[in-house]
């Protein structure tokens, strides 16, 4: 494979296949509606397996130009080398959109004088070495922070998923981009439609992948406490690549979808649980799950344990679930939650907040905005 010779408008990086839900979810929808404007778009991921012709042509027919990377196997080494083959066969572009920190650096050895966009997931370094990803460990993690401490230096902007983790970057770096803004993961609104509660048992719907940043332990504490309130149904819906049998949390049952399932099998739930482990708070304020989004745009509450993004904030204010603060009796929160569900108007009040915060039409708006403040004469 070799680099195009091509200039883009827009040159999207990432190291996520966007086979997999990540990608799928947020990648696809923004790089076809920014192709929908006219922009000559260059998409480059790192896939897993080789991409089906449907893919292909789903993303050609839009006028996307696909740069498709062998991901290779998972650990620190490779994530190094991910960087290596981004560097190499990334395009030239008017703007350099880059996911993440390997990206971003790829970007900023490559075109020194590009206007990169250093768009945050979340903070790298720091959360591979909660997850405990293969091969981190000292030096490996040393290395990460220098990557991003070279994203936060010579990036052209900055977009976060979070306002909370903006003075935890600002107190690392006394060098960041000027423009920036925080742009919520976020999801198609037209995908995941708001429904009244389902009838039946109460079922709490677990979507996605569970490392080691999640708090199994919790969950299932978690999880007991309910069953004593109510009758529970617990629904474990992993990705297709997922190899862990079970979570053992209190799951009734594991089913495997793909990301076109989902909708249905939110709309088939009453709530969400999000709990992550409370190790390291500063990690955890640049997370915003996806799955968050699509529980509210589903109308659906989320009970999520305290400090995960802005979402505190959010749930006092729109009152679409409850955040557990340690040290607060969890039956009295869990009773508070269980009240919640009653509410009639609960679901109206989830897409509310979906539709004003969480929208993928909004952050190609906001995203569209950054890329003229970086190329304002283009």
């Amino acid at each position: 494979m070799k680099a195009s010779s091509r200039v883009f408008d827009i040159s999207y990086l990432s190291v996520d296949s966007i086979q997999e839900g990540v990608g799928a979810s947020q990648i696809v929808p923004l790089v076809k509606a920014l192709a929908s404007q006219g922009k000559k778009v260059c998409l480059t991921t790192c896939e897993k397996s080789p991409p089906p012709n449907l893919l292909k042509n789903e993303l050609a027919d839009v006028g996307i130009s696909w740069n498709i990377l062998h991901y290779g196997k998972n650990g620190a080494i490779h994530g190094f080398l991910r960087l290596g083959k981004i560097f190499v066969y990334m395009p030239r572009a008017k703007i350099i959109h880059a996911r993440s920190d390997i990206p971003a650096v790829a970007a900023v050895l490559r075109f020194p004088f590009g206007r990169i966009l250093w768009d945050v997931r979340s903070l790298w370094a720091d959360q591979r070495r909660i997850i405990d990803s293969k091969g981190w460990n000292r030096a490996t993690a040393g290395a990460a922070k220098f990557l991003e401490r070279i994203a936060a230096s010579r990036s052209t902007a900055m977009t976060t998923l979070t306002q909370a983790v903006v003075p935890v970057l600002e107190r690392r770096y006394k060098k960041l981009p000027i423009i920036r803004d925080v742009i919520p993961t976020c999801t198609q609104l037209d995908k995941f439609q708001v429904s009244k509660m389902p009838s039946g048992p109460i079922t709490c719907l677990l979507p996605g992948t569970f490392n080691n940043f999640y708090d199994l332990d919790q969950m299932r504490q978690i999880i007991s406490n309910l069953r004593e309130l109510t009758q529970l149904q617990i629904v474990w819906v992993k990705p297709k690549e997922s190899t862990t049998i079970a979570l053992n949390v209190g799951e009734d049952l594991v089913t495997t979808a793909e990301y076109k399932d989902m909708p249905a099998l939110f709309q088939s739930s009453h709530f969400g649980l999000i709990v992550c482990k409370s190790d390291n708070l500063e990690v955890l304020t640049a997370v915003a799950p996806t799955k968050v989004a699509e529980f509210l745009a589903s109308g659906r509450p989320i009970l999520v344990s305290r400090g995960i993004g802005d979402l505190d904030s959010l749930i006092e204010t729109y009152k679409v679930g409850v955040s557990l603060e340690p040290g607060i009796d969890m039956r009295d929160s869990l009773l508070r939650f269980m009240e919640l569900l009653k509410d009639p108007e609960i679901h109206m009040r989830c897409r509310q907040l979906a539709e004003e915060m969480f929208s993928m039409a909004s952050a190609v708006e906001k995203y569209t905005s950054i890329y003229r403040k970086m190329a304002p004469n283009d």
